[in-house]
């Protein structure tokens, strides 16, 4: 419950005024002989409330009340920025429908442009002449497949022999790890 700012320094005068009470039942009232039958009271009063005025004075506390009523602040904007479920779902709900709404409108419209196009295909297509197409070429797996002559590997050196032999070999690693 948010309190204003009336009612909060109401609060804090009524909260020095009970411990200050309190302090004067806790201190011995010492009454001196003098020409007033006053007791020293009054003098325990007025210190209360100087040393109130003191403390209220430190820049430390002025500092931490700035901080805390900015902090207060923040919140109380924060709380005034809070929506119930009922209007986000209310929101929600009217996003939706604008969406369905603008969503059936674009279908007619690609109904209608979609209507039009098709008879200016139809005259293109009929003076498109057929695109011709090359044969495939088909090279025999047997070729592909064989390993080279006895010539061809005296040729190559010891050390692409071997690389080409560790290619192959994690070449069929990894076809026999991914398709079994």
């Amino acid at each position: 419950m948010a309190l204003t700012e009336e009612q909060r320094q109401r609060k804090n005068e009524m909260a020095k005024l009970n411990r200050a009470k309190k302090k004067e039942a806790k201190a011995p009232v010492i009454e001196y002989e003098s020409e007033s039958n006053e007791p020293i009271e009054d003098d325990v009063k007025d210190e209360v409330e100087e040393v109130e005025k003191v403390e209220v004075e430190d820049p430390e506390i002025a500092r931490k009340k700035a901080i805390a009523d900015k902090r207060r602040e923040s919140l109380t904007l924060a709380r005034s920025k809070i929506k119930p479920k009922s209007q986000i779902t209310k929101e929600k709900d009217n996003e939706i429908a604008l969406m369905k709404a603008e969503n059936e409108r674009l279908k007619a419209e690609n109904a209608k442009v979609l209507a039009v196009k098709p008879q200016v295909i139809r005259q293109q297509v009929s003076q498109v002449s057929p695109v011709r197409q090359r044969p495939i070429r088909r090279e025999p797996r047997q070729e592909r497949e064989r390993e080279p002559s006895i010539d061809y590997l005296a040729q190559k050196s010891y050390a692409e022999q071997l690389q080409t032999r560790l290619r192959d070999n994690m070449l069929q690693r990894m076809m026999s790890d991914t398709f079994m």
